[in-house]
């Protein structure tokens, strides 16, 4: 009987644990233990270089140079699970430095992306005419997370009975009898 008990519980405690870590889990490509050594965002961040961080947003521009890619992206705040927080304001922009090409197709503009890697010091640079001061963030891992699609929702309330409702009125062609 304590064999059976002991095993039922460890096996429950096994599956809150998988549970649990499944509900908050960030992407292997975005893992980064302690968590608590990653640095948050703040706009022309100094004296961190070197130390790590994981920060989101999205992409406002793409700048591809001879051996490395600059992204520019709008900082958002991340989820739990790694994906940013879509709002309407953000404390500023950073640059995200990665090795190699980066195809501006699959980073357009408006994609949202995620980063790991290591603090460096911060560039002046500008954003139109404007003199903008970015953070810097060298990337050793990325998420370019899928588009956000507008979905329409309609709802149908069961208990709307007029005769004349039609639910398809602007999608359906105009007949002429």
């Amino acid at each position: 009987m304590n064999t059976c008990h002991l095993f039922t519980k460890s096996l429950l405690l096994g599956l809150a644990g998988l549970l649990l870590a499944g509900c908050s889990s960030v992407p292997k490509e975005l893992a980064y233990e302690p968590q608590a050594d990653l640095v948050a965002y703040q706009p022309a961040l100094t004296g961190q270089e070197g130390k790590p961080a994981r920060w989101s947003g999205v992409i406002a521009a793409v700048h591809n140079e001879q051996t490395r890619s600059l992204i520019e992206v709008v900082y958002l705040p991340l989820k739990s699970n790694g994906v940013p927080e879509q709002t309407e304001q953000s404390p500023g922009r950073f640059l995200a430095v990665m090795q190699g090409f980066v195809d501006p197709t699959l980073y357009a503009k408006g994609r949202s992306l995620t980063v790991l890697g290591t603090l460096d010091k911060p560039v002046e640079s500008k954003i139109g005419d404007h003199k903008y001061e970015f953070s810097v963030i060298r990337v050793t891992g990325s998420k370019l997370w899928p588009p956000i699609k507008e979905v329409e929702v309609r709802y149908m309330d069961p208990y709307f009975n007029d005769p004349f409702y039609d639910p398809f009125w602007p999608r359906r062609s105009m007949r002429h009898w």
